[in-house]
């Protein structure tokens, strides 16, 4: 009966329990790749979310200069309160037009721009209109309602502006979110066939 000698049962059993460390931190490499992939998927989507709730963003603060000009109107009773409601109103107006131009410099979307840029042409036209108002809320004794009539109106066509940048911009975003999604779906199901190989590998590799 032949003997084995004692060196190569010792060298087989140490590439053994080498091939054994390899398959387990190769197992475990795939299983945080697809733990990973599936962070990064959040990650990038929220990103996503927050790029591209933007233009929602600059609706609700034009919403909110809209009131504010409301409030020069129907709180101003002298010179004093005048220029502390017009400050108000102004602080918010430069607001949404920073908000817009960042918008337009961080977008590559056709429909987007073109929008946004009619938005900020009528939105600087409109800030003009609201200071020959306000001319007309001194002249009339800070009586709102000639102020009133000679700008009534004019705030209608921005926010349809903004609501057809929106529904552009929605649609971008879904279809940047199908195409992560899609994606990291196939990073996932490459990473769980290696996993179920190594599996497989290791369960039936010789003792």
């Amino acid at each position: 009966m032949a003997i084995k000698p004692k060196g190569a049962k010792r060298s087989y059993f140490s590439w053994n329990v080498i091939a054994k460390i390899c398959f387990t931190a190769a197992f475990f490499f795939w299983f945080y790749m697809i733990w990973n992939s599936t962070s990064e998927l959040n990650e990038k989507l929220s990103i996503a979310t927050a790029r591209y709730s933007a233009i929602h963003n600059i609706q609700v603060e034009f919403k909110n200069e809209i009131q504010e000009w409301k409030n020069v109107l129907l709180r101003s009773s002298s010179q004093d309160t005048l220029d502390k409601n017009w400050h108000t109103f102004e602080t918010q107006y430069q607001k949404v037009a920073t908000a817009a131009r960042d918008i337009i410099l961080q977008n590559d979307i056709r429909a987007i721009k073109d929008q946004m840029n009619v938005f900020v042409e009528a939105h600087t036209a409109n800030h003009e209109q609201y200071k020959n108002s306000v001319e007309l809320l001194i002249k009339s004794g800070f009586d709102p309602h000639q102020a009133d009539a000679a700008v009534k109106g004019i705030d209608r066509p921005l926010l349809d502006y903004l609501e057809a940048a929106d529904s552009a911009m929605q649609d971008e975003k879904r279809n940047v979110n199908e195409n992560l999604t899609a994606m990291t779906r196939n990073q996932i199901e490459q990473s769980l066939v290696a996993l179920i190989f190594l599996t497989l590998l290791i369960v039936w590799m010789p003792k």
